[in-house]
């Protein structure tokens, strides 16, 4: 197995979503054993700058496939989700890049490897730091290009969780759970298709309006009403989903499931009253 670690970038539509997709996608080929997904990053636009901001993330995955065939998998991710080449640094659904491929060096029309510009992006050598704190290119530290990228504007974004079907009725049991996780330290993005704010907090239309990275979202809405979510559901593609008793669907839970993402039937109350609540 060779380690690898790959780019991720997106500035069109679920920013955050789209870049946990693409990862979780390529985790559902032959060839990639693991993969490990950095923090996520909300970063200023290189080259073409009159455009919308990027989320960015590296990843760090183990496997069996040639640099090439690396590559070639990449590209069709970026198929799938709809990526069309059209400018250099132009705006883009989806956005990956083959960083480095072990040790190896490779100098052809239209691969190189390592990337011929990491040193100079913020948005590969911080969140790859995360993944590898001691990483160096042909024995210089990587950690040691950070003090020539501090202008280039790029944040950490903090994941956060997410409630569809929040209410700012107190006797409701989304409303409880919103105050709870706040409690316990969780930042909370409420949605519902009504309302200004709920218990401070602004309300979310739908589940694509979160620019966050979701961890996870929790359901509070029928289980009827889910399959017509399902497709938005898809495109927020949280790390995983809580559905809450009343929720459960199973047809929804296995679409969930086959994307990649990790789904529990559980309380969130129960879940947080006893500690079995954890964020990544």
């Amino acid at each position: 197995m060779i380690e690898a670690f790959i780019g991720l970038g997106s500035n069109i539509g679920c920013k955050s979503g789209n870049i946990r997709r693409a990862a979780n996608r390529l985790l559902q080929f032959d060839g990639i054993q693991s993969l490990e997904l950095s923090p996520f990053y909300r970063t200023d636009p290189v080259g073409n700058v009159d455009q919308d901001w990027f989320v960015n993330a590296v990843a760090r995955v183990q496997t069996s496939l040639s640099a090439r065939e690396l590559l070639e998998l990449c590209l069709e991710v970026e198929r799938e989700q709809g990526r069309v080449r059209k400018e250099r640094w132009g705006p883009r659904i989806i956005d990956l890049d083959v960083l480095f491929y072990g040790t190896e060096i490779v100098r052809e029309d239209d691969l190189e490897i390592p990337h011929p510009r990491v040193r100079e992006r913020a948005f590969v050598v911080v969140p790859l730091l995360d993944l590898a704190p001691e990483f160096s290119i042909e024995g210089e530290p990587l950690r040691s290009c950070l003090p020539g990228l501090e202008e280039q504007g790029i944040v950490r974004m903090d994941p956060v969780v997410a409630i569809l079907g929040a209410s700012e009725k107190p006797d409701r049991y989304a409303n409880m759970a919103q105050k709870l996780l706040v409690e316990y330290g969780h930042v909370v993005r409420p949605i519902a298709p009504r309302g200004n704010e709920i218990l401070g907090e602004p309300v979310l239309a739908k589940m694509t309006d979160c620019n966050e990275p979701v961890d996870t979202l929790t359901l509070y809405v029928g289980s009827a009403r889910l399959p017509a979510m399902l497709e938005e559901l898809l495109e927020l593609c949280p790390r995983r989903v809580i559905f809450n008793p009343g929720t459960e669907n199973a047809e929804v839970r296995r679409s969930l499931e086959e994307a990649g993402i990790e789904t529990i039937e559980a309380c969130t109350l129960v879940m947080l009253k006893v500690g079995t609540f954890t964020q990544r």
